[in-house]
């Protein structure tokens, strides 16, 4: 994507800044969004033993989160034994504690420090693909370095995604701001499909989260893990319309070499085959190789079972 082509779309989609931000009500928020300033500005290993304070601060603090994230490993991985999951589940914590002190970077870094600090590993030739004009629909899972992929992928193509617009109008605006100042384009999840399939049908790519349950409406029920899962069947439809491959992908933090990477596996074959179960089961299958591969980097902290079967009982 060339630089005049970010610019234009960073005019359209980045909302320009309201002077009502600026109302008392608001000045807590902008004292904290400056100790955040301050906090992109650590060397690094003052960052990093602040991640690990983090981790271990959530680990002892959040019941709930630990009660959800045990339920979900029980049932993905029930060969395991509970000294595996816990293993995997403390990792995890420490990973989303980085990523957590680490957010800021996204906000302030800027262009030079986001190419080193994020690496982009593209086995489906998504830079190749979008430099000769061919959509592409990235399909990631959820993970607490989500954004970090996000970005360092627009830095190349721009891209389009959705997300859900924060309560607070001061971060969402400074993380529209963020999200887009590399020539991204960020939909409202309210505004549905049309805009991510016209913008497929002109060659760009979409970032697309396909493994969160939405409630009941408008899904199917595919496997996950073996367990049945309340899935939104749209991706096989948005392939088939904006005629584009499905590259799996997930977003990574490497504790010991200090980086994070956004791995891009090859496409899916033969996809999508026109049966709304069987791709919402290819799709689900395609992430859970990659959870299978880096199981501590999987955001298990969400309710992904939450929407049960007629008959079964609620998991959590």
């Amino acid at each position: 994507m060339t630089e005049a082509f970010a610019d234009a779309a960073n005019r359209r989609r980045i909302p320009p800044f309201d002077p009502a931000l600026l109302h008392p009500r608001h000045w807590g928020t902008w004292l904290g969004i400056g100790g955040l300033w301050l906090l992109a500005r650590l060397p690094r290993p003052a960052a990093r033993l602040l991640g690990r304070l983090a981790g271990r601060l959530a680990w002892h603090t959040s019941p709930r989160r630990r009660h959800l994230a045990r339920v979900n490993l029980r049932l993905c991985f029930p060969d395991w034994d509970e000294a595996r999951r816990e293993a995997v589940l403390r990792a995890h914590f420490r990973i989303a504690g980085q990523c957590l002190v680490d957010y800021p970077l996204l906000w302030f870094g800027g262009r030079r420090r986001h190419r080193r600090l994020i690496r982009l590993r593209d086995r489906g030739g998504v830079l190749q693909r979008q430099r000769r004009g061919e959509p592409v629909i990235v399909c990631a899972a959820h993970a607490p370095a989500l954004d970090f992929g996000g970005l360092r992928l627009s830095l190349e193509v721009g891209g389009v995604s959705f997300a859900k617009p924060l309560k607070n109008p001061v971060v969402e605006w400074i993380n529209t701001r963020s999200r887009c100042q590399h020539g991204a384009i960020v939909f409202a999840r309210h505004e549905g499909l049309r805009p991510a399939i016209r913008h497929l049908r002109r060659g760009r790519l979409f970032y697309y989260l396909g493994d969160e349950d939405l409630g009941p409406a408008h899904t199917v029920f595919a496997p996950f893990f073996g367990v049945p899962k309340a899935t939104v069947p749209a991706l096989g439809r948005l392939a088939r319309l904006g005629g584009a491959p499905v590259i799996p992908a997930m977003a990574l933090y490497h504790p010991g070499e200090d980086r994070y990477e956004l791995v891009l596996e090859a496409p899916l074959q033969g996809y999508p085959s026109g049966d709304a179960v069987a791709d919402a089961t290819r799709m689900n299958a395609a992430l859970e190789a990659l959870i299978r591969a880096y199981p501590a980097q999987y955001l298990w902290t969400l309710r992904f079972f939450k929407t049960r079967p007629p008959g079964e009982a609620k998991v959590y």
